[in-house]
Parts: structure tokens; C-alpha cells; sequence
């Protein structure tokens, strides 16, 4: 079978010849069926993680590294890119991740101190969305060290006394502590701008009032409702993709390599 493959780390899609044998475990698209595909994939919408950009990318280095003698795909593959770049730049940037990182992230937007409390995968998922450029970050454990974590990240013991700390913080309860220790851990800093308690026992045991309280129901109804204003713009993006591969499909010059079928 004559083919061009374009491989990423989760998909294998070929480009093969409308005569070529394809194999019977092959979904085989066709015209503006395939076009539509390849702009969803392109578009991030076929990904574990909906609207990323590294398949793009990946597709650019695809289309510019084809052989002299695919011109005719290489043609195709802009023409995917330029639609991609402008679906994208209407209906999914900034389209973000729904995750406890990314909820928590929009509560502390403006904090110049975040101290977070525990170092286990919660706390793992959350720290990439916090750390940024002169923010204070603290991470409060019961070691001093948690491989993996942000080498820029303050260490701290939650078991040892501290001196109160000069900073206004917002904090983040990402281990099953206690709320006497919530209580020990706000008096470590000279203000508390925010609680952001994702304990599942917070109902039964619930923090001090030491300051504006998130809980963790919070948390969901807020990944929630991102996950339900992603829906939104994903499906009008699919209706764009549509659209673009209507346009594609009944242009007077088609394919003119004859590389109009795509096998996945």
C-alpha cells in the first residue's frame, strides 16, 4: 500500500492512494469526511487533554517535512493549518484544562503568597498551576523534601514551630489535617486573604473561620462549570470544522495529487 503517515504519540494516521488495498482494521475517510477529521485532530479535539496545541505542531513539522514529490499534500496539509490556526484563535483559546489545579488556580489569580498543606498527589496535581514568576510559594509537609516538586518551592515543616511569616497568603488544605492544625498553619502568616479546603472530611470537620472559605464542593461546581463552557465551545468549534470542510471539499482544484483518502 502507497502511503504518507503522519505518527504522533497516540494516533496513526495515513494518507494512501484511492486505489491502495487498506487494511480491513482500518477506519477509511474520504474527501470532506477526512478533512474533517484531520481538523479535529489538528484542533486538539481528538486529545486526551481537549483543545492542547502539540498536535498542531506536530502536524506543521508533518507538512514541511514531506518529500519533493507529495506537493499536492503539502498543499492540503497548509490549507489544514490555516483553517486550524483560525478555528482555534475563534472558539479555543484559552479553552484551559478542568482539573483541582486549574480551579484552585483561579482563586489565588491575583496572590502574591500561596502556602499549600500536604505533599502527596493532590498536592502534585495542584503545584504546576501555582508556581509563576514572583509569587511566593510555601509547601507545608511533614519531611523537608518532596522529590519532583518545583525547585523554587519553600520547604516547610508543618510539624515545627514557625516564626509568623510577613506575607498575606492564600492557602490550600491538600492533606487530611486537622482543624486545630488549619487553625496553627493561618497563624504562620501575617494575614490569610483565602481557605481553599479540599479535605473530604471538611463537612465534619470544618476549618476555622480564619478567612473567605472555598470548600471543596466549590472546587467541583467551579470544574464543573468549566467543564460545561468547554462543551460549548468545543461543539461550536466542530460546527466551524464542518463548515470548513464543506468549503475544502467543493473547491474546483481537489486533491490534486490524487491523496484524498485517509486511513486511521
Amino acid at each position: 500500500m502507497s502511503a504518507v503517515i503522519w505518527r504522533t504519540c497516540v494516533r496513526e494516521i495515513a494518507f494512501v492512494d484511492p486505489h491502495s488495498q487498506m487494511p480491513s482494521s482500518a477506519t477509511v475517510l474520504h474527501g470532506e469526511a477526512a478533512y474533517s477529521h484531520l481538523l479535529e485532530v489538528i484542533c486538539g479535539l481528538d486529545s486526551p487533554m481537549v483543545g492542547e496545541t502539540e498536535v498542531l505542531h506536530q502536524f506543521k513539522v508533518f507538512a514541511a517535512d514531506l518529500p519533493g514529490d507529495h506537493n499536492g499534500l503539502r498543499e492540503i496539509g497548509n490549507h489544514l493549518l490555516a483553517d486550524a490556526r483560525a478555528i482555534r484563535a475563534r472558539h479555543l483559546i484559552g479553552l484551559g484544562s478542568r482539573s483541582y489545579g486549574s480551579a484552585v488556580r483561579r482563586y489565588v489569580a491575583d496572590a502574591s503568597c500561596v502556602a499549600v498543606a500536604g505533599t502527596g498527589m493532590l498536592a502534585s496535581e495542584i503545584l504546576p498551576f501555582l508556581v509563576r514568576p514572583h509569587r511566593q510559594v510555601d509547601l507545608w509537609g511533614r519531611r523537608l523534601e518532596c522529590h519532583g516538586f518545583d525547585a523554587g518551592i519553600a520547604y516547610r515543616r508543618l510539624d515545627v514551630a514557625t516564626p509568623v511569616i510577613d506575607a498575606a497568603a492564600s492557602i490550600v488544605i491538600a492533606a487530611p489535617l486537622s482543624s486545630a492544625q488549619i487553625a496553627r498553619l493561618a497563624r504562620s502568616y501575617r494575614d490569610v486573604t483565602v481557605l481553599i479546603d479540599l479535605r473530604a472530611e471538611g463537612a465534619q470537620d470544618p476549618p476555622p473561620p480564619v478567612a473567605p472559605l472555598v470548600t471543596l464542593a466549590d472546587i467541583f461546581a467551579s470544574v464543573e462549570e468549566a467543564t460545561r463552557a468547554t462543551a460549548l465551545r468545543v461543539a461550536a468549534a466542530k460546527d466551524d470544522i464542518q463548515r470548513y470542510a464543506r468549503a475544502f471539499a467543493t473547491r474546483a482544484k481537489l486533491n490534486p495529487s490524487g491523496w484524498h483518502d485517509l486511513c486511521a
